[in-house]
Order: structure tokens, then C-alpha cells, then sequence
């Protein structure tokens, strides 16, 4: 799962690696920040949790705020459509994987809103205790050491009367704990639990009670399905594209034509490369529901499913396709297969790809080695430069290793050089993908200079 993150003129990239962020106003400890005085140097915090997007408020001055609530340190989870302020400037989140349409509202602050927020924030500087009216008048006429006394009974005095005022506080606050906490153990316990969870907020869904809500195959619009005499699966998807770093969540559903007893339901998700092994490469299995168990005529049994896309994946091609593969194992009989087709993106070829673009550098072809990881081709420079340089093509080569990506340049000898001339850098995955790809082509840039200098 990847989610992208836009505030002000900042951008960051969450996956399941790299699962936190903080905005502020501080550059140096915010991954996301904006020079605005409206926002806190630590202002919120944003996570993901599996394929959940999170938001709290750290306390900061003029709050957080989804969907015009103020938020605090109870986090909230952020949807697609969803208006999400941080102080007076929008959080902008896209869901790539999701489609164009996943993604937060980023209009500018409305009257209203403004307006909430100021209200807000004179409530706020009202609730601050005032600095009592009297103090101790300044003692006239007295020696030294007099004074010297005078003062450390008025320090003591103004100790004794801030300890009180926080006594008093602490007493209202446990009031309102008591009178706003059910009993342990009580039926309103139980209740205020069970809203809470629904709710997305206390300990209860921090924990996950209740269980994760999933769609219905009804609900996927994306949908193949196979079947025999024995029966007959479906697999049923949000759609038919995905993209590298992600995860596959969809349905089977498995309806029985005839008595049998099942030993198992499983899940594949295979690459097929011309040049990789005929029945392809299983990336991912998901056992979806361990038997035996004995199924009737016209039993219809509908399982959620999640697969895991890896981080270098091949990309769907002429030579290479996708595709789920699922079995349902029926003991002394047929089993039960269906295929669904899908398309597979790399959005980090991608990312470079258009870096190359806004340089007019095009690349005429970059294919996948079997089994991902790493991409062969070609790129061509820009018309005038061609006839300049008297060079069509540059070889490309570009390799993920761990954490980091590998790209390397060649130029074959000609009447410019007279050997081959290689130019080799490499990116961490990580700021790679957060990268803006304004940044990304001014990179590409320079080391396209050295590699003709």
C-alpha cells in the first residue's frame, strides 16, 4: 500500500516500510513542513496502518481538522473525499493504487470553517487561568535583610496558590473521568466499548475488536470465474490494475453443484514471462480457508482474500502478464480453478520515465527481465541533440538492490567517443518515491551532462 502526501510545497510518499510522517513547521523534524505561523513546529502526526491512513492532533495551537471537526490526540482515520486541515493549510493524500479518484478534498479554507477555527482558538485563551489581581505590596523603608525576607514569603506565597490551583484542576478532571467512565464490567462498559470501536477510536480499535469490515463480491466490479461439474468459483476485485508495493484485497466465492469435501481454497498471484518458466512464478499465496470440511448442493461460501505485491515487480507487457490463480482442492475429485487476468504497474519505472519526459528524453524501449528487479533499454535524446552528438540511443539499465535502485547509462563508442561511455548512480527506494519529479528530472540531468562531458 502506498499513500502520498502533499502539504504546501512539500511531498511524501508512506508505504509499509516507511510508515510515519510528521507535519509541522519545522523543516528539520517534520517530514512534511510549511513556513506558515498558523502551524506548530511539531503540528500532527500521519500513519499508516495496514491499509488504513491515520491523523492526530500533537497539541499544537491551532489543531487539526477532517472534515471540519477538531481532532486530538485520539487518531482518526482519513478516507478518500475526506477535507483535512492542518492549522489553515490543506493535507493533500492520494491512494495511487485506488485510481485517480482516491483522494482528499484540497480546496482552500472556507469563511466558516476560518471562522470555527478563531472561535476555537478565543475558547482556548479563555480556559487559561488569569494571573491573580492582588500581589504583595513592595514593603517601604525596611533594611536588607527585611526585604530579603518580604521577597522569599511572596515567592512562597505565589507557590503555595499555583499548587492549589493545579489541585483544583486535577480534582475537576478525575470528576469528569468518573462521571464519564461506565463501571468495568458493567453492560454501559461493554456499550461504550463496542461505540468506541465502530467509532475508530480508544483501545478498542486500536486492537481491531470487532474484526475488519469487507466488501461484498456484489460490490467488486471486477470479476472472473471458472468451475466444473463440482462446482463453480468466483474471484472478484475492486478492479484490474495494479501497481507494485501494494496489496490484492478481494473475494472468492465458491458455490457447490454436488456433495464433496474440500481440503482447501487457495490463491496465487503468478507472473508469466515469454522468457521466464511456462506456468509462471508464484509471487504471493494466500490460503483462504484451510479444510477438510463436507459441503452440500448449493452451498455458497464467499471468502475475503489479501495478496502482496513486491517492491520491483515486472511490469505488464507483450512478453509479460499477470494474473490470480485460485484452486479450490476437493479430496477424490476434480478440483475446482479459476483464472482473472491483471495489470501490473511499476510506479517507480514510471516516476523516471516521466523525469526523462519533461527532459525530452524518450524512452523507446525498457523491458523486464523474468522475475522482476530489474529493466533493459533504451531512451533517445531530443532531435537537435541527436544531430549535435551524433547519438540516436543510450542504452539503460536499471536494477533494484534491497532498499536502493542501480541505474546505469551507456553510450556506445561513436564518432563523439571513441569507446563506450558509462555512467552509473543509484537511489534510495525510499526518497525516491517521495521525490517530486521536478527534483527527479534535475537529477537526471546532471548525470546525463557527465555522461556526455
Amino acid at each position: 500500500m502506498i499513500v502520498e502526501l502533499k502539504f504546501g510545497t512539500t511531498s511524501h510518499q508512506l508505504n509499509h516500510f516507511k510508515a510515519r510522517a510528521i507535519v509541522g513547521r519545522d523543516d528539520e523534524g517534520s517530514e512534511l513542513w510549511a513556513a506558515d505561523g498558523q502551524i506548530s513546529r511539531r503540528h500532527a502526526e500521519v500513519w499508516l496502518d495496514g491499509d488504513t491512513l491515520y491523523i492526530r492532533d500533537l497539541g499544537s495551537a491551532n489543531g487539526t481538522w477532517v472534515n471540519g471537526q477538531a481532532l486530538g490526540a485520539v487518531a482518526v482515520a482519513i478516507e478518500p473525499g475526506h477535507t483535512v486541515f492542518v492549522g489553515h493549510t490543506p493535507l493533500g493524500v492520494e491512494w495511487p493504487a485506488r485510481g485517480v479518484q482516491a483522494r482528499t478534498n484540497t480546496a482552500p479554507i472556507t469563511a466558516a470553517l476560518a471562522a470555527t477555527m478563531a472561535a476555537r482558538a478565543q475558547q482556548q485563551q479563555a480556559a487559561v487561568p488569569a494571573q491573580p489581581a492582588y500581589a504583595y505590596a513592595p514593603a517601604q523603608g525596611l533594611t536588607p535583610a527585611q526585604q530579603a525576607y518580604a521577597q522569599q514569603q511572596q515567592a512562597y506565597a505565589q507557590q503555595q496558590q499555583a499548587y492549589a490551583q493545579q489541585q483544583q484542576a486535577y480534582a475537576q478532571q478525575q470528576q469528569a473521568h468518573t462521571q464519564q467512565q461506565p463501571i468495568a464490567d458493567s453492560p454501559a462498559a461493554f456499550a461504550a466499548a463496542q461505540a468506541a470501536a465502530a467509532a475508530g477510536v480508544g483501545v478498542a480499535a486500536t486492537v481491531g475488536v470487532g474484526g475488519a469490515a469487507t466488501p461484498m463480491p456484489a460490490e467488486l466490479t471486477y470479476r472472473r470465474q471458472g468451475g466444473n461439474n463440482n462446482g463453480t468459483l468466483l474471484i472478484a476485485l475492486p478492479g484490474d490494475t495494479f501497481a507494485n508495493e501494494s496489496t490484492l484485497d478481494g473475494f472468492l466465492e465458491y458455490t457447490a453443484t454436488d456433495s464433496e469435501t474440500v481440503a482447501s481454497v487457495i490463491i496465487e498471484l503468478i507472473e508469466v514471462h515469454q522468457r521466464g518458466h511456462k506456468s509462471g512464478h508464484v509471487w504471493d499465496r494466500c490460503l483462504v480457508r484451510q479444510g477438510p470440511w463436507k459441503t452440500k448442493k448449493n452451498d455458497v461460501l464467499p471468502m475475503p482474500f489479501r495478496l502482496r505485491v513486491p517492491s520491483g515487480t515486472s511490469a505488464s507487457s507483450p512478453v509479460c502478464h499477470w494474473q490470480l490463480r485460485a484452486y479450490v482442492d476437493i479430496k477424490w475429485a476434480r478440483d475446482i480453478e479459476a483464472t482473472a487476468p491483471i495489470t501490473m504497474r511499476n510506479t517507480d519505472i514510471e516516476k523516471m520515465r516521466d523525469a526523462l519526459g519533461t527532459l525530452d528524453y524518450r524512452i523507446a524501449e525498457l523491458e523486464a527481465e523474468p522475475l522482476g528487479q530489474k529493466y533493459r533499454g533504451k531512451f533517445n535524446p531530443p532531435m537537435h541533440l541527436r544531430q549535435k552528438l551524433n547519438i540516436t540511443d543510450i542504452n539503460l539499465d536499471i536494477e533494484y538492490m534491497g532498499t536502493n535502485v542501480k541505474v546505469m547509462m551507456e553510450v556506445e563508442k561513436s564518432k563523439l567517443f571513441s569507446f563506450d561511455k558509462r555512467q552509473e548512480f543509484t537511489f534510495a527506494l525510499d526518497r525516491l518515491r517521495a521525490a517530486s519529479v521536478q527534483d527527479l528530472a534535475q537529477h537526471w540531468q546532471t548525470e546525463i551532462n557527465k555522461l556526455m562531458s
